[in-house]
């Protein structure tokens, strides 16, 4: 479903020239080597851009995107027309331990390819007679590695010459680059290819189109995947012949056209250089788009609504939200007329990781874009509770359940998948997202409003689907008489009745009882009720505490359930964490409590 998706999309970024000519991709470029139009270099320059400011107000150099003719992904040693690594180009290696620039390695790597180079380019580029190709061509001609180890442009840039990428720009007219598309070599280029090496291909039914085809024998690399290499990573590849049929080898056995190929691999790289289409999500990239000619408003949107990023300012995604779930509780779909949205138009999310060489879809999703919207608005409505800061992003979900003193944590990937397939669709949390939230809790003894609300949003899912129409509150719920939320709200009554007849004390109930309370309240709340009699009597207010745990101690009809199954520790919890922030509360409204709990009604 990937590649066909991202085939029909190329057709729309290519109507709206977002993608790269047949024949072209993007590079990464840092620095602008100056020709003369004798082939001598007069400089070299650093083309790289400031960043936008991160959170933190800091930015950074990054190199600039560049359009140049495909390069070859050959292994071995091969160059490509208008090279961009300083290796081939110079035929040098920067020696760090020695502090220089030298021709020869190990390998004679450098020698070799820079050979291959020159071949290459002055074949391609004969007959060529712009002043850049002549200068191009001059430099080609001239230039010998053994001469130049003390060339005062390159040794300007020794430090960075490893991971440097060059392109070339006419010396006193920095505005004629030899990459340029209206330039003398892209014209070539894009009549009759940029003279890359091909198996010969094989003519069969394309596995995407329907339609003959010739077959791709390789695919092209997919660049910008979280903890891929750098180099990139291929999608669709088979390297050992147990994974063959037929004799086929590599892609050969997938049966994808060139065409198809080319244009799926181009589409995907596109959306992994843009920021409104992808983001770096624990050990995985997520990439999203709409089917439309331009879809940022929807990218943006979704985006935002997830905590990923903040291109929608807060208040602003708030009253969205707001308006959005008060459509959903009538029954109505969101509006997105003010929005100037297409709510029907269809919406992709994909999450990709690195997997030794090749790339793993981890999870596709796709509905239409109003669907997706309503169910992310439930989701955060699901997740919403008393004292809650706004959305509440994905990334904060997950931190949640990392240990406070592991350090290379990170979240299971088929967690992490399901846990996006239950808010994008709509449909039941993972059991093991509430597992994990409870043990946290327990383990750490604390609870905060995140972790309280992936509890409850657990909890109301499952007997939403299981037709229990009662379901948790965001804030206290007197009326609630569950066992396991009862009890739940009476230790943190007698936590609060200890902490202020004993203020100041190294260690509380909740320190040494909380995890086998919320387990096994039987075992617990006797030591625990006669405890409290002694510290109810130091209290000045001692009244108010004896009759809410008397409204309590009625309601459980002074018993407690011996044992408590998961759920029911996930409703101690919550009864726990309301009554607590009850006793805290302020008079009055605030902000998303009181517009949820009072507008919405969840």
């Amino acid at each position: 479903m990937l590649i066909k998706a991202l085939n029909e999309y190329y057709d729309i970024l290519a109507r709206n020239d977002k993608v790269c000519k047949e024949g072209f991709s993007r590079q990464e470029i840092t620095h602008m080597i100056m020709l003369r139009k004798d082939g001598t270099i007069s400089d070299i320059i650093n083309v790289e851009q400031e960043s936008e400011p991160d959170r933190k107000g800091k930015t950074k150099l990054q190199p600039i995107l560049v359009v140049l003719p495909r390069r070859t992904e050959k292994s071995g040693i091969d160059s490509s027309i208008i090279e961009h690594k300083g290796e081939r180009i110079f035929g040098l290696n920067y020696e760090k331990k020695n502090d220089k620039y030298s021709p020869k390695d190990d390998t004679n790597k450098a020698k070799q390819s820079h050979e291959i180079f020159v071949e290459k380019n002055l074949k391609f580029t004969e007959g060529m007679t712009s002043d850049i190709v002549v200068a191009y061509r001059n430099f080609m001609i001239k230039w010998n590695p053994e001469n130049e180890t003390a060339n005062e442009s390159l040794l300007k840039i020794k430090k960075v010459f490893s991971k440097a990428k060059f392109i070339f720009a006419l010396d006193g007219h920095p505005e004629i680059k030899l990459h340029d598309m209206d330039g003398e070599i892209a014209r070539k280029v894009e009549k009759d290819g940029p003279g890359l090496d091909e198996k010969e291909k094989e003519v069969k039914i394309c596995s995407i189109t329907g339609e003959k085809s010739e077959i791709a024998p390789t695919h092209y690399k997919i660049k910008g995947v979280k903890k891929a290499k750098a180099s990139g990573a291929l999608m669709v590849c088979v390297n050992n012949t147990a994974e063959s049929s037929y004799g086929k080898e590599q892609a050969g056995n997938s049966a994808i056209s060139q065409v198809v190929m080319e244009h799926y691999t181009e589409t995907l790289n596109t959306l992994l250089y843009d920021d409104k289409h992808k983001i770096d999500f624990s050990d995985m990239t997520v990439v999203f788009w709409a089917m439309s000619d331009n879809d940022s408003k929807e990218t943006d949107l979704f985006a935002s609504m997830l905590g990923f990023d903040d291109k929608i300012d807060a208040d602003e995604m708030n009253g969205i939200l707001l308006k959005s779930l008060n459509d959903v509780n009538q029954g109505k779909s969101p509006d997105f007329t003010e929005l100037d949205i297409d709510k029907n138009v269809e919406f992709y999310i994909v999450g990709i990781a690195p997997n030794v060489s090749r790339l793993a879809q981890k999870f596709i999703y796709r509905d239409k874009f109003g669907n997706i919207f309503s169910h992310i608005a439930r989701h955060q409505a699901d997740i919403m509770i008393v004292n809650s800061k706004g959305n509440i992003p994905m990334w904060r979900i997950f931190r949640e359940l990392k240990p406070p003193q592991s350090t290379n944590y990170t979240t299971p990937p088929p967690l992490m998948a399901s846990v996006f397939g239950a808010i994008i669709n709509g449909t039941r949390y993972p059991e093991s997202l509430l597992e994990n939230a409870v043990r946290r809790v327990k383990t750490d003894k604390s609870v905060n409003y995140v972790r309280a609300g992936i509890i409850k949003a657990c909890i109301n899912r499952k007997d939403r689907y299981s037709k229990n129409k009662e379901e948790i509150k965001m804030a206290l719920d007197i009326e609630n008489n569950n066992q396991a939320y009862l009890c739940g709200r009476l230790f943190a009554v007698l936590e609060k009745v200890q902490s202020d007849a004993l203020p100041g004390l190294n260690r509380t109930i909740k320190d040494s009882y909380f995890a086998s309370a919320c387990a096994n309240p039987s075992t617990v709340f006797p030591k625990l009720i006669k405890l409290s009699q002694y510290h109810i009597e130091k209290l000045e207010y001692k009244v108010k505490y004896k009759i809410v745990t008397g409204e309590i101690m009625d309601k459980l009809n002074g018993k407690f359930p011996k044992t408590l199954p998961l759920s029911e520790q996930g409703k101690f919890i919550i009864g726990y964490y309301q009554q607590t922030q009850d006793f805290y509360k302020k008079k009055g409204p605030e902000n998303w409590t009181f517009l949820l709990c009072g507008k919405l009604c969840f």
